[in-house]
């Protein structure tokens, strides 16, 4: 059994280290290709319960998620200026990735930045479409901005108030059958969002 002094030593840890891999996560789910494997909802959920906890700050965590979802969309914004036409030309996005990501973000323009955050596959390249499609970098940013503010406040406080509840489960159910109740609702979320993704 951890000592107080231990258990110190660990909180300083996850808060010393823990907002750099939820910023590094929260980028690479945001960013092009790399969002296909990159469990950052999940992370980004797991670091709200963290919060709840006391092991993170939730106003920095806040601030390194929203942060991060924001310049994961300008790297892949930039990477389709810059390399759009080789990625197109030589089929680096393939055609069941692109043409659902084009045909919303033509349909729907600039707020398709925003919406796409809140839909796995489109998440993934919308950002990458905007910029081979030459989009307004100010339109983009403004877009950007408040997508990464509502889907980082969104699953930060879906964490937050998720431990918050484990906490009064916890005194109904004790520890174990808490840690299976919110391991359960975590298994199904991580599997629906695979599933999702697969499509």
């Amino acid at each position: 059994m951890m000592d107080s002094m231990e258990i110190s030593k660990l909180t300083a840890y996850i808060q010393q280290y823990g907002l750099l891999f939820v910023f590094l996560f929260t980028f690479l789910e945001t960013f092009a290709f790399a969002s296909l494997i990159v469990p950052g909802e999940t992370l980004v959920v797991l670091a709200g319960i963290a919060a709840s906890k006391g092991y993170l700050e939730i106003e920095y965590l806040l601030i390194v998620v929203i942060s991060a979802a924001f310049l994961g969309y300008i790297a892949s914004y930039f990477i389709g200026v810059g390399f759009g036409e080789v990625i197109i030309r030589k089929k680096l996005l393939k055609d069941k990735y692109y043409k659902p990501t084009q045909y919303f973000f033509d349909r729907y323009g600039g707020i398709s930045v925003l919406f796409s955050r809140f839909l796995s596959l489109l998440r993934s390249f919308t950002a990458l479409v905007a910029g081979i499609s030459k989009m307004n970098i100010i339109v983009f940013l403004i877009f950007d901005a408040i997508g990464a503010i509502i889907w980082g406040v969104f699953y930060v406080y879906l964490g937050y108030f998720l431990g918050l509840q484990f906490q009064e489960v916890e005194k109904y159910f004790g520890i174990i059958g808490s840690i299976m109740l919110i391991g359960g609702i975590l298994v199904l979320y991580v599997f629906y969002k695979y599933k999702s993704k697969r499509r």
